[in-house]
């Protein structure tokens, strides 16, 4: 009966641990700006944080006293961050990194040069970091125990069937579009059955952390979608300005829905016409024939679709990622486009839809697309990412009427910047490619095809005819392999590796505390966890790109990683007497096939064939690794020792993971491979010693 009551304590606390560290990913990337351009510094917080934890598993202390106190006040900052004054730090150039800041454009440039500003977001940068790693390193203790009570196979089974159910709960959370405080009274909860013999105390560091996430939400109302803290908020009512409603995305600007309807928008004056107006009728103005059927991508609460309407489109299909956004514009945009017979909505990914419809349209629309956030905690890669790549482009092409056209609406922030755009849309359409834009809004609209003709009148807006030319010098493009469109060329900015640097330096501190040797380090399962961390992230980038950068693919993606775990887990029965020589030639075999094999190919094909082949390929790496894990995990001594130094390679490998700005994605293949021959050396290694140490104990005796 205990075994099986340690058992259960062990799935109910890998599944709340699983659980409380995505909600935590999640809400301090939403309230702390930086860390949405950062997502995978918490997940590397977490990595340190169980590993510390595991290797203090004989201290219940940090559990029982500890760890409520530590998760309040983490609680409370997150929650306080707008009125700490935490919210939008930023250490980059924020023109050159395309970060917003409180306003619609808040591009201050001189906000680079002044040092206090970047001491304090590396400072707060680094002390939320070890704040969450303190966090989980406290909850771990507890964890570590238990697992150390099982057969270590066994033990780390229950462990991952825990964390998959956590998967499943936050994925649940997000899909109802439940806010913080409730994340974490469903995580508390699961945890008071751990504190019996201290309940009173467990609960008042929990009510506490509660009642101010519960405060600071009513101060600050918002809805939560699976991808942004959304608040609206309306402009004050004036008779010289068309009416607004400002939607703020992570405290972000987003977008302004207005009404620019011809009956309301002439009433006021012309040069309000004209500035309001911006690029939305310019498509249609300056095309030769009727735009009859449109395709809108980033339809966000509907302003491109209602100018489509107001210029006698017929038939719009609007793709929107966001269901909250979706249904936000649907709710009180002034001119309803989305209750129009004319639209269709499709809540789904972008570049996910251009691969699947066969549709044809007169005009494409690249809406103004910016994600505001990474799509997944394990990669740098951001949502929007591979909407605009050549490939993605190519793509929209292939979704044209014969003499239909694409337009592209962006920000010019930077010259380098809007050139990229410009080269990308040069080289799928060709010649000539129509700029016009607005220096007073630092906005452009690129119209590209024979559709379009730039002697019609343009109609009443601000836009302009600009140069087709925005800098001399050629910009690296952008691709599937090489999809950062922010980043001006290949390389780690000096501003990225800065806080990764003092990070790594200061995260030996915790582990030299724990009285950690170099001895002590399991090193095969360290460049394990290293590699793995590497090969994850591929595989989500990868599956991303195929089936869409949407939250269920992410959560599918992650929870099919830990089934294939458990399956790995379950065969090792029928593979306990693979040699490892054999399991890691599989390995590498899949690591290089993965490399190699062009999964754009696939795309011609149904939708139930790339499934499968894609999977297969992306997961084959994966099953090996997972394999040769299980196999070499069955057999160790401390099974939290073992999962520290495991934990303590995935931090590792979290940094690893931005050399994709340098190398491209596809060359994560490559890095992993190496990662694990480094873990395939360790391991001969390890087995020569210990055949050593037999061989001199049986001399001896």
């Amino acid at each position: 009966m205990r075994s099986r009551n340690i058992l259960w304590q062990l799935f109910l606390l890998s599944a709340v641990s699983l659980f409380l560290e995505l909600a935590i990913i999640r809400w301090l990337s939403s309230e702390v700006r930086i860390f949405a351009y950062f997502k995978n510094l918490p997940l590397m917080a977490a990595f340190l944080g169980f590993g510390i934890g595991f290797l203090l598993a004989d201290r219940d202390d940090l559990f029982v006293r500890w760890f409520p106190r530590v998760v309040c006040c983490l609680s409370i900052i997150i929650a306080g961050a707008a009125g700490l004054g935490i919210t939008h730090v930023i250490f980059v150039d924020p023109r050159q990194y395309f970060l917003l800041g409180a306003g619609f454009g808040d591009h201050d440039v001189h906000f680079i040069d002044s040092f206090l500003k970047t001491a304090k977001a590396i400072l707060v940068i680094v002390g939320l970091f070890f704040l969450v790693m303190m966090t989980f390193a406290t909850l771990a203790t507890k964890l570590g125990q238990l697992l150390n009570q099982q057969k270590p196979l066994k033990g780390y089974s229950i462990n991952v069937l825990g964390s998959l159910v956590g998967i499943l709960a936050f994925s649940a959370v997000s899909f109802l579009q439940w806010p913080p405080p409730a994340w974490l009274a469903l995580a508390f909860m699961g945890l008071l059955t751990f504190y019996r013999e201290h309940r009173k105390f467990a609960v008042i560091y929990f009510v506490v952390a509660t009642a101010v996430a519960v405060y600071a939400d009513r101060e600050n109302p918002a809805i939560w979608s699976p991808y942004y803290r959304i608040a609206l908020s309306e402009a004050p009512q004036e008779p010289t300005s068309p009416s607004t409603t400002f939607l703020t995305v992570n405290y972000d600007g987003f977008q302004a829905i207005q009404d620019l309807s011809p009956s309301h928008i002439e009433t006021f004056p012309e040069k309000l016409q004209q500035l309001y107006n911006r690029h939305y009728n310019l498509p249609y103005s300056l095309s030769r024939r009727q735009v009859n059927s449109v395709l809108i991508l980033g339809g966000g609460s509907g302003n491109d679709a209602a100018a489509a309407l107001r210029n006698g489109a017929t038939r719009v299909d609007v793709v929107e990622i966001d269901p909250a956004i979706a249904r936000i514009g649907a709710e009180i945009h002034p001119e309803r486009p989305y209750s129009s017979e004319k639209v269709r909505l499709f809540v789904d990914d972008a570049r996910s839809f251009l691969q699947r419809t066969k549709a044809k349209y007169d005009l494409v629309v690249f809406a103004t697309l910016d994600s505001h956030t990474a799509f997944s905690s394990l990669s740098s890669l951001r949502l929007d990412n591979f909407v605009f790549t050549e490939e993605s482009v190519r793509s929209a092409r292939e979704r044209l009427s014969p003499g239909g056209g694409i337009a592209i609406n962006f920000f010019t922030i930077k010259e380098w910047l809007s050139q990229r755009h410009l080269s990308t849309l040069q080289t799928v359409m060709g010649p000539p490619v129509l700029v016009f834009g607005s220096p007073l809004l630092e906005e452009a609209i690129l119209l590209a095809g024979d559709r379009f003709d730039a002697s019609r009148d343009a109609g009443k807006t601000v836009y302009r005819p600009m140069r087709a030319s925005f800098q001399a010098e050629s910009v690296e493009p952008i691709t599937d392999d090489w999809p950062f469109l922010f980043l001006e060329k290949r390389g780690i900015p000096f501003h990225y590796l800065m806080p990764l640097f003092i990070i790594l330096v200061l995260s030996l501190i915790p582990v030299r505390l724990c009285g950690v040797r170099r001895s002590d380090v399991d090193w095969h399962l360290f460049f394990m966890g290293a590699a793995f961390l590497l090969i994850e992230t591929k595989a989500v980038t990868t599956l991303a790109l195929i089936f869409g950068s949407t939250w269920v693919v992410n959560s599918i993606v992650i929870g099919a990683i830990l089934v294939m775990i458990l399956v790995a887990n379950l065969l090792m029965n029928l593979f306990s007497s693979a040699k490892f020589s054999w399991l890691y030639a599989s390995l590498f075999v899949s690591l290089l096939l993965n490399f190699c094999f062009p999964l754009s190919v696939l795309n011609e094909y149904p939708w139930g064939f790339r499934l499968a082949i894609s999977s297969l390929v992306v997961g084959l790496p994966i099953l090996f690794a997972a394999l040769i894990f299980a196999r070499a995990f069955a057999v160790v001594r401390s099974p939290s020792a073992s999962l520290a130094s495991n934990l303590l390679g995935g931090l590792v490998g979290g940094l690893l993971e931005y050399l994709d700005m340098w190398v491209g994605l596809q060359w994560l293949n490559i890095l992993a491979l190496a990662v694990y021959a480094f873990s395939a050396t360790f391991l001969v290694m390890g087995q020569r010693e210990r055949a050593h140490t037999v061989g001199t104990e049986f001399s001896s005796s």
